[in-house]
């Protein structure tokens, strides 16, 4: 996704160019509009546009005489002066024709200069151009200064994780189309934090269950749209000793691969030798600040009763409660004591098994730029890891689990100006 600035003055100009820009794009944009010189400066003191957009003839300060010599400042101060980001690329547009003297200026400092009019489209189909040009070099390269997105979104299946989990989140998702990549179903839609700040949004389903598809899929998540904060919401396994009940969050304080390791055999020389399992413990943490903001989630019990009564559906009569401990991936479904015993030995404060996190939490881990500032496990007991597996609270853990997820992105965490 290109981040664009609007540097322009006249609202009819600046209807037009968005107009444009909404037809360019398949995800929604928020697009920055300042009105004068020191606006948009103090814009790119934070952020790196891929694109600036400005008007010739604007104001030094909102509400001033606009002027040729302002858009020439801007233009000097954000290649010169290392207090300001430079950004990619500039397009100038002005419908003014009294600009001669200026116009060798313009036309080397910026990508393109669009004659704008209000009876010819010929500038639109100009800068349509210009976008889809520099939209496909963003593209093929891969690079990218920022984050693209505030918040991505993962869940192993599309039935009923997914689907609950943007219901619960928006009724103004978007699917994604992407010429490139038909084998991934993207949606996209805009949250507000407390605020009213828009938070732009992900999200995409694994095609299976299990730590390897979630791991290709956030690969390409993180590739493709840079998010800054990653999550991954649905079911799991609660394990019994840990006061969990059906429906319960659970939030995974560190996750490892509860089958990486070696199998032995003991006692060689009978025929029928024991195999026992030597697990290879490698366990990848929560990050120390959003560990302690769940944590002190915990006390919110005002919170998870509203979570619980706004769900109409089939939900057991306990208190909705959040658990925050060490949770293992696992590639297949455990229903047997003995296997959780083993996998026990190397955390013995266990709260859940699951089967995808470790890989997500890899996968971000090791992205090769711009990772992600959380990778955040949120999945609900649906099931307590024993032989009296039921779907029955299958919907109502998905809902859970993305009711939080949703409370934590709208207010608590930050996003860039």
């Amino acid at each position: 996704m290109l981040k664009v600035l609007i540097v322009d003055d006249t609202q009819e100009k600046i209807t037009q160019i968005r107009q444009v820009l909404a037809d360019f794009v398949t995800e929604p944009i928020d697009v920055p509009i300042c009105g004068s010189i020191r606006e948009a400066l103090k814009k790119c003191m934070a952020t790196r546009y891929d694109l600036v957009i400005l008007d010739l003839y604007i104001p030094l300060n909102a509400g001033e005489t606009p002027s040729p010599t302002n858009a020439q400042t801007f233009l000097k101060l954000i290649k010169e002066d290392d207090d300001y980001i430079c950004p990619v690329f500039v397009i100038g547009i002005t419908r003014k024709q009294d600009i001669a003297e200026y116009k060798s200026f313009f036309e080397a400092e910026t990508m393109l200069v669009l004659n704008y009019a209000e009876n010819d489209d010929t500038w639109k189909c100009q800068m349509k151009n210009r976008l889809s040009y520099l939209s496909g070099v963003k593209n093929k390269l891969g690079f990218t200064y920022e984050y693209d997105y505030d918040v991505a979104i993962i869940n192993a299946l599309q039935s009923p994780e997914h689907e609950i989990m943007r219901k619960t989140l928006s009724e103004n998702w978007e699917e994604v189309d992407l010429d490139d990549d038909k084998t991934t179903t993207y949606y996209s839609a805009i949250l507000h934090d407390k605020y009213d700040k828009p938070i732009r949004c992900i999200s995409c389903y694994a095609p299976q269950m299990a730590s390897i598809a979630s791991s290709a899929l956030t690969t390409k998540l993180i590739l493709r749209f840079h998010p800054k904060y990653l999550f991954m919401t649905g079911i799991c396994a609660g394990l019994k000793g840990n006061n969990i009940g059906f429906g319960d969050i659970l939030i995974a304080s560190q996750v490892w691969d509860g089958m990486s390791g070696k199998y032995k055999e003991l006692n060689t020389k009978d025929s029928n030798p024991e195999l026992v399992f030597e697990p290879d413990y490698r366990q990848i943490p929560l990050d120390a600040a959003i560990l302690n903001t769940v944590n002190r989630l915990k006390e919110n019990y005002d919170l998870f009763t509203q979570i619980k009564d706004n769900y109409q559906g089939t939900k057991p009569k306990t208190q909705l409660k959040l658990h925050v401990g060490p949770m293992t991936s696992v590639p297949t479904v455990i229903a047997s004591e003995k296997k959780i015993a083993d996998l026990k030995i190397h955390a013995r404060k266990i709260i859940g098994i699951e089967m995808e996190s470790y890989g997500v939490f890899y996968a971000a881990q090791h992205a090769h730029r711009l990772t992600p500032v959380y990778t955040v496990s949120i999945k609900s007991a649906s099931d307590l890891a024993d032989k009296k597996k039921t779907d029955k609270y299958q919907a109502y853990a998905s809902y859970t689990s993305a009711a939080l997820m949703k409370y934590i992105i709208e207010n608590e965490l930050t996003f860039d100006e």
